[in-house]
């Protein structure tokens, strides 16, 4: 007798060891886009102003060079989320979902999940530009969820040819 089953190729550990992590983040940008809808932006905004006054002060005379324009762009930075709070949480729900639900799609050993994950990852990257501007710590940030994005990409292109 011939068994009629099929059993689905095993997931490498590296894929599943990504997926988890992927999973990890997703849940956290999902949590953080709430967090973005439900948080008073105002007191929110006028708690980083008496801050950045407060390091400008600390600084003294060293705030007119490169602290000062860190400072500054810091200042923007914050004041751009609060007047964006609700798209940029909205936007963090959508593609983390959608981040998440390509992830599950890979651990299911499915390749049209990566392709998810990619437009996902690259949605998030910018839809931050959109909102925040260039400032350059909003490009600082972008470079550096993008280094973690190209890695998490790379790591799932590998696992490609395990996928159908």
């Amino acid at each position: 007798m011939s068994d009629a089953t099929q059993t689905m190729p095993a997931r490498p550990t590296l894929l599943t060891v990504i997926c988890i992590l992927s999973f990890i983040m997703g849940a956290w940008g999902v949590f953080s886009g709430i967090q973005n809808l439900t948080v008073d932006q105002a007191a929110a905004l006028e708690k980083a102003r008496v801050e950045m006054e407060q390091a400008r002060a600390d600084l003294g005379d060293q705030a007119s060079g490169l602290p000062g324009q860190m400072l500054d762009s810091a200042m923007n930075l914050a004041e751009r989320s609060a007047a964006n709070a609700k798209p940029i949480g909205i936007s963090n729900i959508v593609l983390s979902l959608l981040s998440l639900f390509g992830v599950w799609q890979m651990w299911n050993l499915r390749k049209s999940g990566f392709w998810l994950y990619v437009l996902a990852s690259v949605g998030g990257l910018v839809t931050t530009v959109y909102f925040l501007g260039g400032s350059m710590i909003a490009l600082f940030s972008v470079g550096f969820v993008g280094f973690f994005s190209l890695v998490f990409i790379v790591l799932y292109a590998v696992n490609l040819k395990h996928m159908h």
